[in-house]
């Protein structure tokens, strides 16, 4: 995805930190553990050992918190992920 493209700017609700840790992925192809480089409320950004397909539903898991995402984009092993719901400051 182009940087500063509109999709991005309309997507991307809250201010993301760059963050590096590790996070739980539970997708249609099986569990996953990814990294995480973005992260926000609204949002992640992951590395995967395992290619994600665009437009899938997963579970992200950080910790005790789980929260359904979409991956809305996808570059090999590279994906972004909108959550259905935004993350309390707590769970950030």
């Amino acid at each position: 995805m182009a940087q500063g493209s509109l999709t991005t700017e309309v997507r991307r609700n809250s201010p993301r930190q760059r963050v590096l840790m590790v996070a739980t992925l539970f997708a249609p192809g099986g569990l996953s553990e990814v990294r995480v480089r973005d992260f926000s409320s609204g949002g992640a950004r992951i590395l995967s050992q395992r290619p994600l397909e665009q437009s899938i539903d997963v579970i992200f898991k950080r910790g005790r918190t789980f929260v359904a995402a979409r991956v809305i984009w996808s570059n090999g092993h590279e994906a972004g992920l909108q959550f259905y719901r935004a993350l309390t400051p707590s769970e950030v």
